[in-house]
C-alpha cells in the first residue's frame, strides 16, 4: 500500500504542471494579438490629432497677435501727430535752438517735415527728403540771393547768419561792387556809408565791426577810447551815427565843452588858458551845427563904430583867435 500511494503524487503534480503551461501559452497568444491591434490605434491617433493643428496654424495667427498686443498696451494705440516736444525728445539741439529762437519758423515740426524717418543712407536721399524754403518763400531779398542756406545756413535758428555767407561781393541798387550785406541793410546803413565814407567801409567793413555773427552790435569803445572818463555808448551816438561816422549829428547847445575838446584839443586849452567870455559860453552856442564859422557880428554887431568897421571889415584883423583873443599888435 505505501509503494502505491508514492507512485499516484508525480502523476499529480505533473497534471498541474501541464494545466499551468496550457493556461500560459493561451494567455501569451492572446496578448500578443492584442498588442498589434493597438500599435496602428495609436498611430492613426497620433495622425488624426497632427492634421487639425496644422490646418488651422494660419487662422491661430491673428488670435495669437491680438493676445501679444494685449499683453503689450504700450501698442495697442494708434500712432499720433508728434507735437515739437515729442520731436525734441530725440532731436533736442534742433528744439533747443528753436527754442531759444526770435524767428518765425517756432511751429509744428510737421508743418515743414513732412516725412518723418525717411531717410535712407543707401539711397542717399537727404536732400530729397528734406524740406525747400521755397515751399514758404519766394525770394524775398531778390534774384541776387536765390540760395538760402548760404545766409540762413540752419533753418532752425535762420536769424543765426555768420558772415562766411555774406563775405563775396556783389551789385548793390547803386550798381556798386559791395559786400552782400547791402542787399538787405541798404537804408540806411550801405547808404550812409557810401555818402560819408569814413574808415568804417574803407578799411574795417561790416564783417571789421560786426564780428562773425549777424546781429551783433559792437560798441564804439570796442575800438575807440572814450572823448571823456565816465562817457558812455548812448553818448556817442548823440554826435555819431556809426554807418556815417563822420557826419556829426546835430547837437544839443549843452553839450559839455570837454566832449568838443576831446577832439579840437588845442581850442579848448586856448578857452581854459586864457578866460574871456567866450570861455563861459558852451562850444554849442556859436559851433550850433559842427564845423560850422559864425560871425563876429552875429553877436557883437559892430561895436568900433562904423570908420573902425570900414577900415578892418574882418575883425580877426586885429582879434586873431576867437578863442584866444590877443590884439595884434600889428593892426
Amino acid at each position: 500500500m505505501k509503494r502505491r500511494f508514492n507512485l499516484k503524487i508525480p502523476a499529480y503534480l505533473a497534471a498541474i504542471v501541464c494545466s499551468v503551461a496550457i493556461g500560459a501559452c493561451a494567455n501569451q497568444g492572446q496578448n500578443g494579438s492584442t498588442g498589434n491591434a493597438e500599435q496602428p490605434a495609436v498611430a492613426a491617433s497620433a495622425q488624426a490629432a497632427e492634421t487639425p493643428a496644422a490646418a488651422t496654424t494660419e487662422q491661430a495667427a491673428p488670435a495669437k497677435a491680438e493676445q501679444q498686443a494685449a499683453d503689450a498696451p504700450l501698442y495697442t494705440e494708434a500712432p499720433k501727430v508728434l507735437t515739437p516736444v515729442e520731436c525734441g525728445a530725440c532731436h533736442g539741439g534742433e528744439y533747443s535752438k528753436l527754442r531759444a529762437s526770435n524767428s518765425k519758423h517756432r511751429f509744428e515740426c510737421t508743418d515743414c517735415h513732412e516725412q518723418l524717418h525717411a531717410y535712407v543712407p543707401s539711397k542717399n536721399n537727404y536732400a530729397e527728403i528734406m524740406p525747400k524754403c521755397s515751399s514758404c518763400h519766394d525770394l524775398p531779398h531778390g534774384e541776387a540771393f536765390t540760395q538760402c542756406l548760404q545766409c540762413h545756413q540752419d533753418p532752425h535758428t535762420p536769424l543765426d547768419i555768420p558772415f562766411s555767407g555774406v563775405e563775396q561781393k556783389i551789385k548793390n541798387k547803386a550798381g556798386q561792387s559791395v559786400v552782400a550785406c547791402e542787399v538787405c541793410h541798404y537804408n540806411p546803413e550801405g547808404k550812409e556809408m557810401e555818402t560819408y565814407p569814413c574808415k568804417h567801409n574803407t578799411n574795417v567793413g561790416c564783417t571789421g565791426c560786426h564780428a562773425d555773427k549777424h546781429g551783433v552790435r559792437p560798441s564804439c569803445f570796442d575800438c575807440h577810447e572814450p572823448h571823456v572818463t565816465g562817457q558812455t555808448y548812448a553818448d556817442c551816438l548823440v554826435c555819431h551815427r556809426p554807418h556815417s561816422a563822420k557826419n556829426i549829428l546835430p547837437y544839443p547847445e549843452d553839450i559839455a565843452n570837454n566832449v568838443c575838446g576831446s577832439c579840437h584839443t588845442q581850442i579848448y586849452n586856448d578857452l581854459q588858458s586864457n578866460h574871456t567870455k567866450h570861455s563861459d559860453l558852451q562850444c554849442a552856442t556859436c559851433h550850433v551845427k559842427h564845423g560850422q564859422i559864425p560871425k563876429c557880428q552875429k553877436c557883437h554887431g559892430e561895436p568900433h563904430g562904423a570908420a573902425v568897421h570900414k577900415k578892418f571889415p574882418n575883425c580877426l584883423e586885429c582879434h586873431v583867435d576867437p578863442h584866444n583873443l590877443p590884439v595884434n599888435p600889428k593892426s
